[in-house]
């Protein structure tokens, strides 16, 4: 019964609860790591393939202690247990099961800075891309870059992107209508550079034929013509340009130029709540992690002001007294 209690929370979890395929698949790898532990030959026989109503918060430190995993790591694999072993509480029902998970304490992580790429670095990426030997690839790669950096859209909700989601005005588009985390629904209007990639990006599949997909973003060319473009082509494509470019490969990839998108509107004076919305953060907590850019911003505004103190004579005048 373990392992159809793994493949049901699976169920639940995309059903239910709107996890991504990402998150649904790292929460199975967790659990099913556990079960691995738990059952292995070298464990002695009255502990294995015992059910889950039997492990004890005990047995998850003993695997803790084993796997010796970085507090990210830690942290990760109790958020994924706990939520197991609500669902076989709240929807199994499984009669004595103990606390569990609900018992560790996950370690403090420290706080870290999203890796925003600069301007000069993200001009150097579109260079780059644009120069391929393969015209219609340049261009392709050159707007799917300017997009991602011009929207600030995860890699999914760009893919994910259809033709009826997109908002025009005057024939332009403005905005777009995308699918985010726990499939809500948000929009989100257009910077010049997302108007003006989308727009070239339009204009390129008109000139091969408009494939008949609700897609935006599909191949215009090969085995994978008018299906779906795909994360892994994209993430080879910026390795392969930051290389390129002479940039640092583990610090370019789409998600770090929505780092860039949201720094960008912090530094050039937008605020953390406007910046929320854009990215579909759930919560402001969440953007507080850029709040370190808004501080910059603060203090060099404090800077700014005209110094008077060095206009005035303090020698000529008596101290205040104390």
């Amino acid at each position: 019964m373990t392992a159809n209690h793994i493949t049901s929370w699976a169920h639940y979890l995309t059903s239910e609860e709107g996890r991504s395929p990402a998150t649904v698949k790292e929460y199975l790898k967790d659990v099913r790591l556990l079960r691995t532990w738990l059952d292995h030959p070298d464990r002695p026989q009255p502990q294995r393939g015992r059910g889950w109503e039997e492990i004890t918060a005990g047995d998850l430190r003993a695997f803790l202690a084993e796997l010796k995993p970085a507090p990210r790591r830690n942290h990760r694999l109790v958020s994924a247990w706990r939520s197991f072993w609500r669902y076989l509480s709240e929807v199994e029902r499984l009669p004595a099961l103990q606390a569990g998970p609900a018992e560790l304490k996950r370690p403090k992580l420290p706080k870290r800075l999203p890796g925003a790429l600069s301007l000069a670095d993200v001009a150097k990426l579109l260079d780059v891309v644009y120069k391929d030997k393969s015209p219609s690839r340049g261009l392709r790669n050159w707007c799917v870059l300017a997009f991602l950096y011009g929207t600030g859209l995860r890699i999914s909700e760009m893919l994910n992107l259809t033709f009826d989601k997109i908002e025009y005005h005057d024939g332009a588009p403005v905005a777009v209508r995308v699918i985010g985390k726990g499939d809500k629904e948000r929009r989100v209007p257009l910077s010049e550079t997302a108007k003006t990639s989308l727009m070239r990006w339009l204009r390129e599949r008109k000139m091969h034929g408009n494939p008949v997909t609700s897609w935006v973003w599909s191949p215009l060319s090969g085995k994978r013509y008018g299906q779906q473009m795909q994360a892994r082509t994209i993430g080879k494509m910026m390795d392969s340009a930051a290389l390129k470019a002479g940039l640092d490969v583990s610090k370019v990839s789409p998600h770090k130029l929505r780092h860039t998108f949201a720094t960008a509107l912090v530094e050039n004076g937008r605020s953390l709540d406007e910046v929320r919305d854009l990215l579909g953060h759930e919560s402001i907590a969440t953007t507080q992690i850029y709040a370190h850019t808004s501080q910059k911003r603060i203090a060099a505004a404090a800077a700014s002001l005209p110094d008077v103190v060095g206009l005035s004579v303090p020698s000529a005048r008596p101290l205040a007294v104390q």
